[in-house]
């Protein structure tokens, strides 16, 4: 277990790429040290010669780059935090800061932990990022598939012989599409291992398919941070956003999409089928519609409520019930 954090403690910032990290970090006398290292075993102990326990370590999220250097924190006991890179530019702009560099990042991260005392990191466990690495890797063949199919639909249009092209793209079509059955079959194994209660939960929701369970379990680590479904609509991207100023600025309402596009787009995607098959979605679909709305709205609003619906079975440890909004009509 970690002791507890210290009211007075000093900070250290790290702008983190794939080759090096670039070190600011506060002194006890109140001036700022700048150290560059290898993002490595070797570069990790160089940074902790020059600071130590009693400093706060702060770090934008990369995608994977800084895991290493939190892997050898979590060891070590340490106090740090993974903030959103988009939080750190978003301090730097209000800064003014004209200019942009490995060493002036590093300065502003630090002094945003200072300024801002951000929260801890938790740690997820291994089963998380090996399903998270597979999710990701079942998005990117995907892609490629989609990819492909539509290089073959061009190729048809062309009066000129491609046979040999055709040929290659298809059987490259066939390793990729037997590629996804393997990876997919393993993910959900994983995801078995991992919360098998959460998968059966959510995958009970009318309108959530398999795919969409495995993308809303790795995207929320397991509903873990999501405390209301106000949360984890507005984690999606799919909250509403309001846009006026005054008598003279009054924009359209619409969702914010600042959330996981790939949570968002599953979403949208399952919302067309919960408005046929799915009782409640169907309903509130239906109703939207004859007063007038527009249909890509009304299946926005499909796709919240499903949300709603993924999170009451969850945080009820329930099965989804069809007949529950006919109980309660």
């Amino acid at each position: 277990m970690k002791s507890i954090k210290p009211e007075q403690k000093l900070y250290c910032g790290i702008d983190v790429s794939g080759a090096t990290l670039d070190v600011c970090y506060q002194t006890e006398d109140g001036s700022l040290e700048w150290h560059k290292c290898t993002n490595n075993a070797e570069g990790f102990k160089e940074i902790w010669q020059h600071t130590g326990k009693d400093y706060h370590f702060v770090m934008e999220s990369t995608g994977v780059y800084q895991l290493p250097f939190c892997f050898f924190l979590e060891a070590k006991k340490a106090w740090y935090s993974v903030v959103n890179a988009l939080q750190i530019k978003r301090y730097i702009q209000m800064k003014l800061e004209r200019n942009k560099s490995d060493k002036k990042d590093a300065f502003h991260i630090c002094m945003y932990g200072a300024e801002h005392n951000p929260a801890c990191y938790e740690m997820p466990g291994q089963l998380y990022f090996e399903c998270r690495a597979l999710n990701n890797a079942i998005e990117t063949i995907t892609t490629e598939i989609t990819s492909f199919k539509n290089k073959l639909h061009s190729l048809s249009k062309l009066e000129i012989d491609t046979r040999v092209i055709v040929t290659g793209y298809k059987k490259i079509l066939r390793d990729l599409q037997a590629e996804l059955k393997k990876f997919e079959a393993e993910l959900y194994k994983k995801l078995e291992a991992w919360q098998p209660a959460v998968v059966k939960q959510v995958r009970s929701v009318v309108g959530i398919g398999k795919r969409a369970t495995a993308i809303l379990v790795v995207c929320t680590q397991s509903f873990k941070y999501t405390e209301t479904y106000q949360q984890l609509i507005s984690y999606a991207g799919l909250s509403p956003k309001e846009y006026s100023s005054g008598s003279s600025i009054r924009g359209k309402v619409r969702i914010c999409k600042q959330g996981g596009s790939l949570l968002r787009h599953t979403l949208y995607m399952c919302a067309l089928n919960a408005k046929e098959t799915n009782g409640a979605c169907k309903e509130l679909f239906d109703r939207l519609v004859a007063k007038g709305k527009n249909k890509k709205l009304a299946v926005i609003a499909v796709a919240n409520k499903l949300l709603k619906q993924v999170f009451g079975v969850v945080k009820n440890e329930c099965l989804f019930d069809r007949n529950y909004y006919k109980k309660i009509a």
